[in-house]
């Protein structure tokens, strides 16, 4: 079977977000599947004076199609105009055009499949719906994803809610939507066995630590009332925060001493990172999936997640599943896996058994099973 792949060479780039690592591990996947020829479509932009995509580029090698136009220039007149097909830039007898991505792409020669992570644009009941900002975001994504639904022969998304939304809020067939999921870096497997004195910690005392950075989707505002609790319980439990940094809550952390910010931080180091803490805390308001969760889960210490969108789907009765505005309860939870090592060790026990299934292998069989289904 031979695939062309669309991508955004700079969402691949380390460190990545979860979409950036779903593209990275399903694109080497199939690349070395015995029965895929990949190859990989972008804007002539991305490439470099060696003629390969950035170093931080874990694709970089593999075999590539360019387009002369620039990226963002090229897709908002494939969005808002359907135009220009791309056929020209396809090699003969392709069979599939794959984007892992969210996008729509006009193509007649051969079939598309797209992957919708989360339609978090169409979302009515979120803090932030009503903003100017979201608003304009529902605007952009209506004017194409619409129509990228209903012409693609295939649409992969990461988890069942994020399916029953694109049924329900989009009208999408249900029938040709094909959930593959995310999977776990073994990097994360290999270091659950690691002793946690040994290792490099960001800060001396016990730690929680929470991954996606302080911004509102992901919680900002309960990660900090919760440090606040912490510290009216007069308890000695930090928090650790990697990630993206909102400016107002950078500026709302200073008031909590109990809060490291440790900014982006390397896919070397998060495995570490998990795995020196007490716990994971993962209070976001929307995800498609959730990987922190599973990644948690497979260095062995217990995940804390919010009771919103996919979350309990992902985690299963394998995590903890809390209201993310029940600030008290969040904070007693913590204190009692601190003080309670039966406790914890009962749910990083159940979380390691749990999240043995999560492998990138199952998920790049669930996509070449359904491109060879729908072809």
């Amino acid at each position: 079977m031979k695939i062309i792949s669309y991508i955004h060479p700079v969402r691949t780039y380390l460190p990545c977000t979860g979409v950036g690592r779903h593209i990275n591990q399903i694109l080497l996947g199939l690349r070395n599947t015995k029965e895929i020829e990949l190859e990989l479509l972008f804007s002539k932009q991305w490439l470099g004076s060696d003629g390969k995509l950035d170093p931080r580029c874990p694709l970089r090698e593999l075999p590539k199609h360019t387009f002369p136009t620039t990226e963002n220039t090229t897709e908002r007149t494939w969005k808002l105009l359907g135009y220009p097909c791309m056929d020209k830039y396809l090699p003969d007898k392709t069979d599939w055009l794959y984007a892992p991505m969210d996008t729509y792409i006009p193509v007649s020669k051969c079939p598309v499949a797209v992957t919708i992570h989360d339609i978090q644009a169409f979302e009515t009941n979120l803090p932030w719906s009503h903003t100017w900002q979201h608003q304009w975001f529902r605007y952009k994504w209506g004017r194409w994803v619409r129509r990228a639904l209903s012409e693609c022969r295939v649409v992969f998304t990461v988890s069942e809610f994020s399916k029953q939304r694109m049924v329900d809020l989009l009208g999408v067939e249900q029938q040709k939507i094909v959930v593959v999921g995310n999977g776990v870096d073994q990097s994360f497997f290999d270091i659950a066995t690691a002793n946690v004195a040994e290792l490099d910690r960001p800060v001396e005392a016990s730690y929680v630590l929470v991954i996606g950075g302080l911004r509102q989707k992901k919680g900002g505002d309960y990660i900090l009332a919760v440090a606040q609790a912490l510290r009216q319980r007069q308890s000695s439990l930090q928090i650790v925060v990697a990630g993206e940094l909102e400016a107002d809550y950078v500026t709302a952390a200073q008031a909590h001493p109990n809060v490291t910010l440790l900014g982006m931080v390397s896919d070397q180091d998060l495995p570490r990172l998990l795995r020196g803490a007490l716990s994971l805390l993962f209070l976001s308001v929307y995800e498609g999936f959730g990987i922190p969760a599973l990644e948690a889960m497979a260095v062995g210490i217990p995940a804390i997640v919010s009771n919103k969108a996919s979350l309990p789907e992902i985690v299963g009765d394998a995590g903890i599943v809390v209201d993310p505005e029940a600030t008290q309860a969040i904070a007693d939870i913590l204190i009692n896996l601190d003080g309670n090592q039966r406790l914890w060790e009962e749910y990083a026990q159940r979380g390691r058994e749990y999240v043995a299934q999560y492998t990138w292998s199952r998920c790049i069989k669930r996509v070449t099973t359904a491109l060879e289904q729908f072809a």
